[in-house]
């Protein structure tokens, strides 16, 4: 015999409502960007003979990221620094100038230009770099660069910013967002970017050079409780971690998001 008609609904029901229930979430995509401030001119106290890109490349390879900001490097630290991100990386690098000589600021022994890079996993489409209209009067013309995933679409810059702290958001206002958004090919309000580096702001509420001050509507801001940060949007935060980096007077800054 057949199961009462009342039954019947009653098993249907249950079993959609099962299914239901047993269908998974989408899984989270996760995020890691990576922040260091190598110390690597030649120029300053805290130089170590070039051993803080060795750091950096175990740092990169043990935390796995998918964009990474560095400070304070020499052009031909870069190619080994993308190399240990992955074998697709690109990376685009932040020339800074030297305003006596109006040429390219250079690293000691040989080593080329200095700046800070950008470097993404998945490749680069397009990226740029430049330098601000507001600058302190140092010797240093400081410069940003920005880069547009190749796969997922999002932009990643970095910069360095004036140890001038009025100068320093200054620029940041500059960078965040007008410059930034200027490498979004599709305007949408729901690109996602990341804006990495050594800003030489700090978060201090009420200060007039406060880091938080430079964050627009829209986006947030993580930091290392000193001097580094990332500046992101349509990104869901997870964690922050640091780690101690033994050949720069940095610790290694790394921000987990989802999207």
């Amino acid at each position: 015999m057949g199961l009462p008609r009342r039954t019947t609904a009653l098993v249907l029901l249950t079993f959609l409502l099962g299914g239901l229930v047993a269908v998974p979430a989408a899984a989270a995509t996760a995020f890691k960007v990576l922040q260091m401030n190598l110390c690597n001119s030649g120029i300053a106290g805290c130089y170590q003979d070039g051993r803080a890109v060795d750091e950096a490349v175990t740092m990169i390879q043990r935390r796995l990221p998918d964009v990474v900001s560095v400070n304070e490097v020499c052009l031909s630290d870069l190619p080994r620094l993308t190399a240990a991100v992955g074998a697709g990386a690109g990376y685009r690098f932040a020339f800074v100038r030297n305003r006596s000589t109006g040429s390219d600021y250079q690293c000691t022994a040989g080593r080329g230009a200095y700046g800070s890079g950008i470097i993404v996993k998945e490749g680069i489409a397009s990226g740029g770099t430049g330098t601000y209209a507001a600058q302190d009067g140092g010797n240093e013309i400081r410069a940003w660069a920005c880069a547009l995933g190749a796969v997922r679409g999002f932009t990643a810059c970095t910069t360095h910013l004036s140890t001038t702290g009025t100068t320093a958001l200054a620029q940041c206002r500059e960078l965040v967002p007008t410059t930034v958004l200027s490498f979004d090919p599709t305007a949408s309000p729901t690109t996602r970017h990341v804006v990495v580096g050594d800003l030489n702001l700090r978060y201090s509420p009420g200060s007039a050079t406060n880091a938080q001050d430079c964050v627009p509507s829209g986006w947030f801001r993580k930091g290392d409780g000193d001097v580094q940060h990332v500046i992101a949007r349509t990104l869901t935060f997870v964690s922050t971690q640091e780690y101690a980096m033994y050949r720069t007077d940095h610790p290694a800054f790394v921000v987990n998001y989802t999207f």
